[in-house]
């Protein structure tokens, strides 16, 4: 399944992906997590680029998503050459509700391994 992310930098954006990367590779699938911001921390815009298979992945990057999630409208036309006719369109402002969603519309990985890896990755940041 191959899985853009995309939103402005501050946003949590590579955050998340990392997250979803982990959770994958803790199933024993296979992952790839690349990371793609322009020099701006906040404010620019941040995307990544992740995917998750039961195969090798032969190359990490694609054209066409399986799944566009982004946090900002903003970031639509930056992206809207890797959405395709079958590409699906999930849109949230919090990184982790975005996740949950993902996970949920495509069932790429447990919930409950989503559950503990993000609690490992934020650990007290989920508590404030």
């Amino acid at each position: 399944m191959k899985i853009l992310m995309a939103g402005e930098g501050g946003q949590g954006v590579q955050t998340a992906a990392k997250i979803l990367a982990q959770s994958a590779f803790t199933e024993g699938q296979e992952v790839t997590y690349i990371p793609n911001f322009g020099v701006e921390q906040r404010g620019g815009f941040s995307i990544a680029f992740v995917i998750i298979d039961s195969k090798p992945i032969a190359y990490p990057k694609f054209k066409t998503a399986d799944v566009l999630a982004i946090l900002t409208e903003k970031v639509m036309p930056r992206v809207k050459n890797y959405q395709g006719k079958q590409t699906k369109l999930l849109k949230n402002s919090l990184n982790i509700a975005l996740l949950e969603e993902l996970v949920k519309e495509t069932k790429i990985i447990k919930p409950t391994t989503l559950k503990t890896i993000t609690e490992k990755i934020l650990g007290n940041k989920l508590k404030k």
